[in-house]
């Protein structure tokens, strides 16, 4: 089976989109080949059945933005001539769905096409409808009502994110992700204010670990320093900046808890490399409600900075109570990126061979 990927970046050193890169190579390991085109080309390491393409950011010397993107038609054409795929996957860049429409379903290209994100925007409405289907993580990352829905989980690294050999939990808290509004980090700011303010919260610190991707961003980022300076907490809550993903699982060596309130709707997928890294995770994500099910304490139902404090105290009193394995387990084995890319490969492949008019040993 020849796959073209289309995706964001490839890019392994990425601050939120290395997954697309590691998603890319597992494919490549069961296909023929793999031509991945792609808005962004960092460091990857390329197998040899892969080939990669980049789109011009300026199509004709015109910004996408004011819709220069179907000006890139044309070259995706003749990579599709060249390289003759069976099948498309796009892998969170769901815009190119109906963006590509055009040459997709001139040639007979089937298209998989993931996304996994609590809003509703137009652009999702038109690549569903040009989609051959449509995966996701779980019902809340896909709030379409359509038959051409397939919801398999997410995809996490377990290879990476392990428990630590040296795990013993101290008194750090972590906020691993992109430092964006929509992360209401800020909450977590006036809750660390609280524990500062006790005797018993005095040394837990929170470690703000992520990059900024927008110029909002820079203000957002800013804007949450001045506010921990001006309320004494320099030393307790930490701006730590962007880490490249293989070395985010050093901070559950000694991290108590993972923390994430954001309003993204979608599962997180740093909460799950937490809990793979058996630390516990504090959150208000409704998408985690069925996996936290057996820890009913790791769900917030507000996002009230003194309910969060008061649980992060509970959660800190009980940090050496938690069964490391037994959080990993709520990861592996159900949403590991090996088990996800066996997903994919078998809808792709469905979408490629439909009436199983070939073989498996010609699929692969």
């Amino acid at each position: 089976m020849r796959v073209l990927i289309i995706n964001f970046e490839m890019d392994e050193d990425s601050g939120v989109l290395a997954w697309q890169a590691s998603v890319a190579r597992r494919i490549a390991r069961h296909v023929e080949a793999v031509a991945v085109f792609t808005e962004r080309l960092g460091h990857v390491r390329r197998p040899a059945n892969m080939e990669i393409e980049v789109m011009p950011r300026r199509p004709l010397g015109i910004p996408r933005r004011l819709g220069s993107g179907w000006l890139i038609n044309p070259q995706l054409f003749r990579l599709c001539r060249r390289f003759r795929p069976d099948v498309c996957f796009i892998h969170m860049a769901h815009e190119w769905s109906y963006r590509f429409a055009p040459v997709l379903r001139v040639l007979g290209i089937p298209v998989l096409m993931w996304y996994a994100h609590g809003s509703v925007p137009l652009g999702l409405r038109l690549s569903t409808l040009c989609a051959t289907q449509c995966v996701t993580s779980t019902p809340e990352g896909f709030r379409l009502r359509t038959p051409k829905l397939r919801v398999i989980g997410q995809a996490i690294d377990t290879d990476l994110f392990r428990i630590p050999e040296d795990r013993q939990p101290g008194q750090d808290i972590v906020y691993v992700g992109r430092v964006s509004r929509r992360k209401r980090i800020e909450h977590l700011i006036e809750a660390m204010a609280i524990l500062h303010g006790s005797a018993a919260g005095k040394g837990i610190r929170l470690r703000i670990v992520g990059p900024m991707l927008t110029l909002d961003d820079l203000a957002y980022d800013r804007e949450l320093r001045s506010s921990v300076y001006a309320k004494g907490l320099h030393d307790t809550v930490l701006f730590e900046g962007f880490m490249p993903q293989r070395f985010t699982p050093r901070l559950y060596r000694s991290a108590f808890l993972h923390l994430n309130v954001s309003e993204t709707g979608s599962m997180d997928k740093t909460v799950m490399e937490a809990l793979a890294c058996g630390c516990p995770v504090l959150t208000s994500n409704p998408a985690f409600r069925a996996v936290l099910s057996g820890y009913p304490e790791f769900i917030l139902d507000s996002s009230d900075p003194a309910i969060i404090a008061e649980r992060i105290m509970s959660l800190y009193e009980r940090r050496h109570g938690y069964d490391p394995q037994s959080l990993r387990a709520l990861v592996a084995g159900h949403h590991d990126e090996e088990a996800y890319v066996e997903k994919i490969l078998a809808l792709l492949r469905d979408l490629a061979y439909p009436r199983g008019s070939v073989s498996e040993s010609a699929v692969k």
